[in-house]
């Protein structure tokens, strides 16, 4: 505890302040049952229990099929759900639609060869090894942070729900944030070429260079962009071309009709992070004719936000970091498909605004109230996560209200110091 000395030495006598002393009490308990989920989901993925088969049954799926040459079937609702009830060893209900682009179910083919079982233990090995190399990357880039809130953002980032729930399912959203963390550190050391080669690999799920691209145009960024687009070439068109060359179009068709996949597919509309699942959660129905429009005027109000601060930063009269953090936070706004595990995202402008607070040289810095009130702040973020979860899962969407707090603090409320 030495190392904490410190941060204990600058407390004052009153003690702990009583929000923090709330805050932790939620994040342990937010902590304690997330970790009984993540155990519950996985062992229920593993044994094929009551149709668990998260997002990776979708991928498995979708790497036996263009595996064994079906790749002309591989956005057809029907064959997707032919396939998962195949190759799923228990009993499975409806299917989860595979909305990824070829090359996702080029990198799943290999695994399918394996049980299911199997399968899914090493990709979840494979996101936890993804995890830790993140965790590193993170602890290396906040080293001026003190270390109490350093090691506090970490664990939370680590043992958040978003992250638990990509883990769980099986998803691919710790290489979207990996790629837009990357991409981030890229641009600050002026690699523009390598930051949108890297940047590329969100494509994995395009609606996430929903904010960046935008962002990159503003700021003029032509070699990044070129970049992006040459890779992003490479990776949405090569394979479609070595393997069947409609497939790119029939993705952009399945993605197209995916909000209103109907009942081949299961799309859990009201269990969304988004004003969509906020809207399906409250009316009981998936109806598009209202929280569509709904949808787009919250778009617009987003662009119009960070597209002016996108505008500022350009002229130097707001930091790029801003402009950054607003980029990565925009398409959790507007994304009209959004699940837990993609809040992920939302720890790096969380990771941007921590480091912000704690410039170099600044005495303040290192006294308790910036850091009891940064602790404070993360704990009661990784609660409100979990509980957000767990009203939507019981049947109420809330979490789009968090997203929408999130970033309208990082537009007005960016910290200060700014670096």
């Amino acid at each position: 505890m030495a190392r904490l000395d410190a941060f204990a030495s600058a407390r004052p006598d009153s003690g702990v302040p009583p929000a923090l002393a709330v805050a932790a009490g939620l994040a342990i308990v937010a902590f304690v049952a997330t970790i009984a989920v993540a155990i519950a989901g996985i062992v229920r993925v593993i044994t094929a229990s009551g149709g668990a088969g998260g997002d990776f049954l979708s991928f498995y799926a979708a790497g036996y099929i263009v595996r064994h040459g079906m790749t002309d079937g591989l956005y057809n609702a029907s064959v997707q759900s032919y396939v998962q009830q195949a190759v799923y060893p228990g009993d499975l209900g409806r299917a989860t639609g595979y909305p990824l682009p070829l090359v996702a179910a080029w990198l799943f083919a290999p695994i399918s060869r394996l049980p299911f079982a199997a399968a899914y233990a090493l990709w979840l090995c494979a996101n936890l090894a993804m995890l830790a190399a993140l965790v590193v990357a993170l602890e290396r880039h906040l080293e001026r942070v003190p270390l109490l809130p350093r090691r506090v953002f970490l664990a939370v980032f680590a043992t958040s729900m978003p992250v638990i729930a990509n883990l769980v399912f099986g998803q691919v959203d710790l290489i979207v944030f990996a790629a837009l963390f990357a991409g981030y550190l890229l641009l600050r050391r002026d690699r523009e070429v390598a930051a949108g080669v890297v940047l590329a690999a969100v494509l994995l799920k395009p609606q996430f260079l929903a904010g960046v691209v935008p962002m990159l145009l503003f700021w003029r960024q032509w070699r990044t962009l070129a970049a992006l687009s040459i890779a992003g070439a490479v990776l949405l068109v090569l394979p479609a071309l070595l393997s069947h060359p409609g497939e790119l179009a029939n993705n952009v068709r399945f993605i197209w009709h995916y909000p209103g996949a109907g009942d081949e597919l299961r799309v859990n509309a009201g269990r969304m992070a988004n004003l969509r699942g906020l809207i399906v959660s409250v009316i009981g129905r998936d109806a598009t004719a209202v929280w569509l429009p709904a949808m787009l005027l919250l778009a617009a109000a987003t662009y119009l936000v960070a597209g002016r601060r996108w505008q500022l930063s350009t002229d130097g009269r707001i930091v790029a970091d801003q402009s950054y953090a607003l980029a990565v936070m925009v398409p959790l706004l507007v994304s009209p498909h959004l699940h837990t595990q993609s809040l992920m995202l939302l720890f790096i402008p969380a990771e941007i605004a921590l480091r912000g607070l704690f410039p170099p040289g600044d005495e303040a810095a290192h006294g308790f109230e910036r850091q009891s009130a940064a602790v404070g702040l993360m704990l009661a973020a990784y609660a409100a996560l979990f509980f957000g979860w767990l009203s939507t899962s019981l049947g109420f969407a809330p979490l789009v209200l968090f997203i929408g707090a999130a970033f309208a603090a990082a537009a007005w409320r960016w910290p200060q110091p700014r670096v």
